[in-house]
């Protein structure tokens, strides 16, 4: 039994310090976000998906640092604390999964086609709207070099590798819509399998925890009977 409660409080440290990793990692996620967001001047969502997320990393890693705590300590009821706080966070994080999935399917594309058509009316109005995108993702225009071919505009340097737009090869022809839309579609991937391996590892956590919780408990029973 001393066995399995030395091995239970170990691997529940190091699972709580992997926790804390990811928690780091959601939380750089999140401000990607809103950093994006500021970057692009135009508000769709963002700054509060950017908030939520942060708020949900911050959530994380309290709760890894507590986890952490209560199996150095072996306090039964920082254990109980810490088992109900990660279920309530499993449960949390499906929620705003199903979410985030039903509105990366409805939302994400709609929002980032309205945000695209802005840029383009300011690009219109002050020509270099788009060489943020441009310069970044290597790409011309909303849909490619047509855009500025239909408003009789010289293609700008911005759309040219090195800026050297004299020689064909070196200009960008995909849209700057749809390499931004493969790019954040392959952020959201990825925040995605971070929030699945968050919530396999909570699962884990939380049985590890309760083990060690009955482990702490039967030795209490144990020396009480002693006594």
């Amino acid at each position: 039994m001393g066995l399995g409660k030395t091995t239970a409080k170990h691997l529940l440290l190091l699972l709580n310090f992997i926790f804390t990793l990811l928690g780091i990692v959601v939380i750089a996620f999140g401000i990607f976000v809103l950093v994006s967001a500021a970057n692009n001047n135009i508000d769709h969502g963002e700054n509060l998906a950017g908030g939520l997320i942060i708020t949900l990393g911050i959530i994380i890693v309290v709760i890894s640092i507590f986890g952490c705590l209560a199996a150095i300590h072996e306090s039964r009821k920082k254990l109980i604390v810490y088992i109900v706080s990660l279920i309530v966070l499993i449960l949390l994080q499906l929620i705003l999964a199903a979410m985030a999935s039903q509105g990366t399917k409805d939302g994400l594309a709609g929002s980032v086609h309205d945000g695209f058509e802005e840029l383009w009316e300011y690009e219109l109005k002050e020509p270099g709207a788009l060489a943020y995108y441009e310069n970044w993702l290597h790409c011309c225009g909303v849909n490619n070099t047509d855009d500025y071919h239909r408003i009789q505009h010289d293609i700008p340097r911005t759309c040219c590798k090195d800026r050297n737009c004299q020689i064909v090869d070196n200009i960008y022809n995909e849209g700057c819509q749809a390499k931004f839309e493969e790019y954040l579609s392959g952020k959201m991937l990825m925040f995605s399998v971070v929030s699945w391996i968050l919530i396999i590892g909570e699962i884990a956590g939380a049985v590890l925890a309760w083990m060690l919780y009955s482990s702490v408990k039967n030795e209490s029973r144990r020396n009480l009977r002693w006594m």
